[in-house]
């Protein structure tokens, strides 16, 4: 799976504010059109962002959850398992 690179959204981030500070300065060469496009983008973008830092959280929360369910249901088959044999042998059963 690829992730998104941190740095790479905040640099996008940087660069659209400067953007938008430049734009401020020099209305004339930007038009209410495209500047409303960019920060539809941008808003979409930080959205996606957001959304995926959520859902990462979520799936390493549940792969630590299942890693330890792994762990306890091992280690309890395991002690049955042996508690199997040694109760079969005694009556010289082969597993």
């Amino acid at each position: 799976m690829q992730g998104i690179d941190n740095r790479e959204h905040r640099n996008l981030l940087d660069v659209f504010y400067k953007y938008e500070q430049m734009s401020v300065i020099d209305k004339n060469n930007v038009t209410s059109e495209e500047y409303s496009k960019i920060q539809k983008d941008m808003e979409e973008l930080a959205a996606l962002y957001n959304n995926f830092k959520f859902l990462l959280a979520e799936l390493k929360k549940c792969a630590k959850d299942y890693e330890l369910k792994k762990k306890s249901t091992r280690s309890m088959l395991h002690k049955r398992i042996r508690l199997l044999v040694a109760k079969l042998q005694k009556r010289n059963v082969t597993v």
